[in-house]
């Protein structure tokens, strides 16, 4: 009796090890702050922290240097902490997107986030359809990450 209970112990820690490490895979976008995907690497100042295999972190928060930080101030709602508002994002790259698109689009941010369920670009263009449907969502995100990368870009010029 004492072996049975033995081997369905065991048997049980290699099927939920099994189902962990099956959690990442399958998934194309860059993610960050706990969220996996095998094969994504990153480096550079303002880079975030990469964790291959880890289940993704909605309470991480993304690393970025001072400099976008206080950019990112003057885009967000007065008083919003841009560190802690990254808290769930795939990215710093759909971070800073997600807050120009707000802007662009005169949407709240905090709306927009909480739309997107995994702060992917293609989330993105869900939220802004639901919020603006006359809006080209498309179109937005595209133009929004292109005002990413170029913020994420000259916050790490001197």
């Amino acid at each position: 009796m004492r072996n049975v209970k033995r081997l369905i112990g065991v048997l049980t820690i290699a099927v939920i090890s099994i189902n962990v490490s099956a959690q990442g895979r399958g998934r194309s976008r860059d993610t960050v702050a706990g969220r996996a995907v095998p094969g994504t690497a990153a480096s550079g100042m303002g880079s975030p922290s990469w964790n291959e295999g880890t289940p993704r972190n909605p309470n991480a928060e993304l690393s970025f240097n001072e400099k976008l930080a206080d950019k990112l101030k003057t885009m967000l709602p007065d008083g919003t902490d841009p560190h802690a508002a990254s808290k769930g994002f795939a990215d710093l790259k759909e971070f800073v997107a997600t807050i120009r698109a707000a802007n662009n689009l005169k949407l709240p941010f905090t709306d927009l986030k909480h739309k997107m369920s995994d702060g992917s670009s293609k989330e993105l263009q869900k939220a802004i359809h639901e919020l603006k449907p006359d809006a080209d969502p498309k179109a937005e995100a595209k133009k929004a990450s292109e005002q990413a990368k170029q913020d994420i870009k000259e916050s790490k010029q001197s």
